[in-house]
Order: C-alpha cells, then structure tokens, then sequence
C-alpha cells in the first residue's frame, strides 16, 4: 500500500485519492468525489438575486468568524475589494478572545500559564494570541500578497502599504530554514537535502519592480522557502497589518465576541448571534448587521461546522432536500433524510491517540549539539509513533507590546530594541502513543507533574541521536507543552442552504417537544440564506506531520479572496447564484491542494510512524534507502515538499504559479 501511495504522489495523480487506515486522515472513499462526500446541495429555492441587495447599494457584505491566522489573512487579502468598491466594507472580523486585554499579560493564547496547568494545552491551536513555540510558514502563504503588490503597480487598490508591512515584519521576526533532512535514531542521515534560505521577497520587489531588472529572480520561477516564526509573533504582525486597513476603514476586528449560530435569516442575507466574552453579562446575547457570506475561520471547534456543516450531504441522504417548501421538509427529514448521522459524522474530531510535545531550546554550540546536530531534521522511531524534529530559529529576546490601535510608530519588529535584543533557539517537537503519557493526558486526577513527563520524555528518547536528548534536557519541563493530536475526519464544504437546515433544526426540536406529529412552519421570507465557507482549521485539521497548517489557513484567505474577485469582475452589483458557482469551483481547488497534502502526510506517516510494520521500516525500508544515491533521494524529497505544497501538476489553488 506504501508503494502504491508512493507511485501516486511521485506521478502527480489526482483522480485517486488514498484511503487511509484507522486514526489516520480518512475521506470516506477511494474517488477524490470522496473530499466531496459532505458537499451541500444547491439552494433549496429559487430566489431572485437582487430582491436582498439593495441595501449595500448591491455589493456584497461580508463578515468572518475568527481573528486567527486565517481570519485576518483573509480579510488582508479582501481589503482590496472593499477599496475597489467591488465589496461592502468594512470587513467585520468576530474573535472571541479579547486581544488588547490578553495581549498586555503575553497570555499564550487559549492556554493558561505553565505553573497552572504544567504545559498541559486546554485547546487545540494557536487561538489569536497565538504561543511561544516556533512555528513553519511555507512561501505559498505569502506569494499572494507579494503578487497582489505586483498589480499594484497597474492596480493602486491591490498596492497595500499593509502588505508591505506584513511581509517586513514576518521577515524581522523569524528566520528562514535551509539545511533539512530526515534522520534514524542512532544519528545516520536517512536523506539529507537544502531549502531555498533566500527566496524572492518584499525588498526583491521594492528594489525592482513587478519585473526585475536583472530577469532572474521571481515568484514564477522561485523554489519554496520556510520560514519559522514563534506564534505570536506571527499573529502579531498580521494584527499590525489589520490595524493598518481598519485606519482605512477597509476591516473592523471586533474581539471579545463569540459567535454561536446564524439568525434572522432573510433572503440571501443573515446575522451573527453574538455572545461577550469580555467580562459582561454571559447571557447577553446581540444580533449582527446582516451578510451575504460568512467565513468560518474559527479553528478545530469551530461552532459554526459543528452546527451547519455536513448536514446536506451524499453521505447522509440518498435524496437531498430539494425544496424549503412545507410538505417536502416534512417528507423528507421524517421519511427519507438521515440528518443527524450524517452531520455527525461529517463533523467529527478524531483522536489521534498519541501525545505531541513541544518546546524551545537554547540554540546549542556545535560541540553540544555533535557532528551534524545543529541542522533542521525530523527523526524517524519505529515503534510508539514516535518522532522527534528540530529547527534553528531566530527571534526577540523578550516579550515587546502590540503597539496600541492609535500609535503610528509601527510594528515592534521595526523597533531598535528588537533588532538590537534577538535570541537564536532551536524549537523541537516529539510524539509518542505511549499509554504512561496517554493515561496520564486523559485522567484529569493523574498526580503526574512536569519535571516527572520530562524525565520519562527523556527516558524515551534519551538513547537517541545529538543534539535530541540535550534539547528536552535544556528546555525547563514547565515550557515543555504538549497535547493530544486531534483532527477532522473529513473536510466542510461550502454550506448554500442555511434554511433549510434552521428548519430541520426547528422541526427536531418541535418533534422532541410534541411529537411525531409536530408540523414545520418554515422560516419566514424567501431564499437560502446566507453562504457559509469554511477555511484554515474549521475546513479540515490534519496532524501536524509536514508543518502546514498555518501555511493552508493563509493560502485559504487567498483562495477565497480569488473566487469573490471572480465572481464580481463582470459586475459589481452581487449576485449569489454567481458567487455559489464560484465558491463550488474554489472547493474543488481546495480539495484537490488537500488531496496533495493528505497523500504525503499519509506517505511520511508510513515511513515515520510504522506502526505494525516496524520490522519491515527497520530491515527494508531504511537499509534501502540508505542505499540509494544522494541525488535520487534529493530529487525525490524536493518533489515531495513541492507535490505537499500543491506546486505540481495542472491548476493550483495554492500560492505558486497561476
């Protein structure tokens, strides 16, 4: 089955998409249709388009649940709309953290403080605050802002001084990855290869124009690049860059708000409920200005794909609801209509079943580290799903403040003190399913402490290579975080029918109340209601094997961003049938870079975590390609990383070359 997986990825293939094993990435069938098997049914109702669109003078509204990574990246990459007039601004964005109040204690994010929980994460991300750990950014994240700058010299609307500040402050902030490669546990090199440590940049650009003088470096012709950042310096240079455009009146972040459902569904449009999170009354609910799209982008947990998602699916109806109207609700979800199975499964969080720590290390010298220790690697166990992998990163010396909303003085990244006050580190990761670490995980009573977990961490992997058991000893346990790998197990497609499912919703609650023979009385007006897009974390959650998901978050804005400029191009009065149709065509675009992404986490999790096959990985595998010359293995790895990235192949919906 490794073989067969291999042959798929290295032969760009995608009309086929792997199955994987239990606890792993599943899509529910051989046939990418399978990424679609939780795809929502065409509106329930014909309904005029314009009917809806009067107010905004007929331009599309716009709201994002999420001020995360994919939040803000994507309402960036829409404040080109808004200034073009093509969008209704400003862009609300709705986060449930209070991030000023939050970011003045350095908070990490959705976690409480080491002393308190002993590393423990309560939540699975990086929430809007965002961690201390070092984190990947692979270039296609950012080729679109630097793209959109590009037309900026033709398109003064896509010239964004936010963008150009965002990708300074990325570039301050962190430090790019070269030497990579994968390793076994006793120190051997199992491939060894180089990332591109200088890519093509804002200062490229500034320099040079859309077209370099020199005709030699560019984004078409560029090779990937990774970049690590610690969390919270990543979403504290996308909030500078947010400040910017809410100043031009292009975004509003409205932090301390949660958002539970959609309400007031009229037409094409619908609100937010809205419940405060910043120490107010919990009971308090408001409802929202009206939208035509909402863009869930609030991570794992997402309430709005636990509500809305999957409920229209193949997977859970043979029949589908055609119809909004009384008798065919009725028909169909008392006769007909597996509702609540299938929009269980289609929102379902699978536990992976093993533990992932994380933390940061002082940089070490070349001696501590030993021959070849101080390069990035990721290291291969065979048995307990165990790895281990570490990168060289570069960041501030200590916590700065986000300048206030009103300051003009710039990014912190920007500041003397920062660029006089850097610290190199090394950021490590480890996994393990070893049943001491997850009994103790999940038993909330376990009298296991820190400086206990780190001494039988190191008890684990303290046989294995330089620099790996020096790390876990030099980071202090209680910065040592960990948590247990969650993810989805299929993807949320678009939702174009939020009615239909507020009237199940209402019809199970009648029925729970008075009966089978309870009737629907369907929500009041016309139409389907607002379209509800998922992206980043709340679309799909995969493991953490290839350092992708805060890359997939931004490339999601991007991509979104692409199919509203598509679908408004002709006119820019808005019409939903066009926007539904193009948001179809972004889904399978997405679907298909996931596909990518799914066939080679499923491909390196064979190789590193054998679970089963551990004998065979030792004596065949490994030995194999320890044989096998320097320059195959390159070849191979290079277009791995490019086939993970979505850079292979025919139409792209990532951030290379379009």
């Amino acid at each position: 089955m490794t073989a067969k997986l291999l042959y798929r990825v290295l032969s760009g293939r995608t009309a086929v998409l792997y199955s994987p094993p239990s606890r792993r990435h599943k899509t529910s069938s051989s046939s990418i249709n399978a990424l679609r098997s939780f795809s929502t049914a065409t509106p329930s109702a014909d309904h005029n388009d314009d009917d809806n669109t009067k107010e905004n003078n007929g331009r599309l509204r716009v709201a994002i649940v999420g001020g995360g990574a994919a939040g803000m990246t994507t309402a960036l990459h829409l404040s080109p709309l808004v200034a073009a007039g093509l969008i209704q601004g400003p862009i609300d964005v709705y986060e449930a953290n209070n991030v000023k109040t939050s970011n003045k204690s350095r908070t990490s994010g959705h976690t409480l403080s080491g002393t308190t929980e002993g590393g423990k994460q309560l939540y699975s991300g990086s929430g809007a605050l965002g961690r201390h750990i070092g984190v990947g950014i692979w270039s296609t994240a950012w080729w679109p802002f630097l793209r959109s700058l590009e037309k900026g010299y033709n398109d003064a609307n896509k010239n964004r001084q936010s963008y150009k500040t965002l990708l300074k402050d990325l570039e301050a902030c962190g430090s790019y990855v070269k030497d990579v490669g994968y390793r076994s546990p006793n120190g051997s090199w199992l491939v060894k290869s180089q990332l591109n440590a200088s890519p093509y940049g804002i200062d490229d650009l500034l320099q040079h124009g859309a077209t370099e003088s020199n005709g030699s470096k560019s984004i078409d012709n560029d090779d990937p690049a990774l970049l690590f950042v610690r969390e919270k310096d990543l979403l504290s240079c996308l909030r500078n860059a947010i400040k910017i455009e809410q100043k031009m009146g292009t975004v509003k972040y409205n932090y301390g708000v949660k958002v539970e459902s959609i309400n007031a569904v009229n037409g094409n449009m619908g609100s937010l409920e809205l419940h405060p999170t910043n120490g107010t009354d919990a009971t308090t609910t408001t409802t929202s200005p009206q939208y035509h799209l909402i863009i869930a982008a609030d991570g794992l947990r997402s309430s709005l794909r636990s509500r809305y998602a999957g409920h229209q699916s193949i997977h859970a109806t043979s029949l589908g609801i055609e119809s909004s109207s009384q008798d065919d609700i009725e028909n169909s979800l008392e006769n007909h209509w597996e509702h609540t199975r299938g929009h269980r499964e289609a929102t379902k969080v699978e536990n992976r079943e093993y533990i992932v720590f994380r933390g940061n290390a002082p940089k070490l010298t070349a001696a501590a580290a030993g021959e070849d220790g101080s390069d990035s690697f990721q290291t291969w166990g065979c048995s307990k799903s165990m790895r281990f992998a570490a990168v060289p990163f570069r960041h501030a010396d200590e916590d700065l403040e986000d300048d206030d909303e009103e300051s003009n003085s710039g990014h912190y990244s920007q500041t003397d003190a920062f660029k006089e006050r850097q610290k190199d580190e090394e950021v490590w990761f480890a996994t393990i399913n070893d049943p001491v670490f997850i009994d103790a995980y999940k038993n909330s009573n376990s009298t296991m402490d820190a400086e206990e977990r780190k001494k039988l961490l190191i008890d684990a992997f303290g046989s294995w290579h330089n620099p790996v058991k020096t790390l876990i000893e030099t980071t202090p346990a209680e910065d040592i975080m960990y948590e247990m790998a969650l993810a989805h197990k299929h993807n949320a497609s678009p939702v174009f029918d939020i009615k239909t499912i507020m009237d199940f919703e209402r019809w199970k609650l009648n029925r729970k109340n008075k009966g089978n023979s309870c009737k629907v009385t369907p929500i009041i007006g016309p139409g389907p209601g607002p379209i509800l897009v998922f992206i980043g974390d709340s679309m799909m959650t995969i493991d953490p094997v290839l350092a992708q998901g805060f890359t997939m978050a931004m490339e999601s804005g991007a991509s979104i961003a692409r199919s509203i400029e598509r679908a408004l191009s002709n006119s820019p009065a808005y019409s939903p049938a066009l926007l539904r149709h193009e948001l179809g065509e972004r889904q399978v675009r997405r679907e298909r870079r996931l596909l990518h992404l799914l066939r080679s986490t499923e491909l390196v999790q064979r190789l590193a975590q054998p679970n089963g096959f551990a004998i065979f990985a030792r004596y065949f595998v490994r030995p194999l390609m320890k044989l096998c010359p320097d320059g195959i293995k390159q070849g191979v790895f290079n277009f791995m990383i490019r086939y993970s990235l979505g850079l292979t192949g025919g139409e792209r919906d990532s951030g290379g070359k379009q």
